[in-house]
């Protein structure tokens, strides 16, 4: 009787395990952050440079690998409002924000497929215009998993990571371009 409970708990541990893991939905390497209307009492948080992050229609189809349910790199910005009721909350995570500005690090958010509103929150092009924020910013996703960058291949999700390397390749082909541009 014992074999078979301690059968059916590593049972249930590793299925529990397997079904629970899954990358960061989205990643960042950031080049300039700017808090609104200003750095003492921000209220709204435009966060600039390469994104890349899981998809919804992607993920839906069964069968494919992590690494093919994200989307293209793209280079960009996203403009978010505070959450009402954790100022203090999201002005400490936009402090981290800031620090990884122009670092040329990748930032990871969120864990296993949920990444609150930086997954889905429209990515503007640098160029174009607006005057409402596009999402309220969700707390909590930017350190999921106890990890803010993807510094080591130690991991299936780091550096080795083919959207992780698409990133890395598509900033450092981005940042060529403009160095010859001037």
């Amino acid at each position: 009787m014992a074999r078979h409970l301690a059968i059916a708990v590593l049972a249930l541990a590793f299925s529990s395990r397997a079904w629970a893991g899954g990358p960061p939905p989205v990643y960042v390497v950031v080049d300039k952050v700017v808090l609104e209307p200003n750095a003492d009492t921000p209220e709204r948080i435009r966060i600039e440079g390469c994104f890349v992050r899981q998809t919804e229609e992607l993920l839906r189809e069964r069968g494919k690998g992590w690494a093919s349910t994200f989307g293209k790199p793209v280079e960009g910005y996203v403009y978010m409002s505070i959450e009402p009721g954790k100022e203090k909350e999201c002005r400490a995570e936009w402090t981290k924000w800031q620090k990884a500005a122009g670092t040329g690090k990748v930032v990871t958010v969120g864990a296993c497929v949920i990444g609150g509103s930086l997954q889905d929150v429209k990515i503007r092009k640098l160029d174009e215009k607006t005057t409402q924020p596009d999402a309220v910013y969700t707390t909590d996703y930017l350190e999921a998993g106890s990890q803010r960058y993807v510094e080591s291949d130690s991991d299936t999700f780091e550096l080795g990571f083919a959207p992780v390397k698409d990133l890395l390749a598509f900033t450092k082909a981005r940042q060529k371009t403009k160095t010859n541009n001037k």
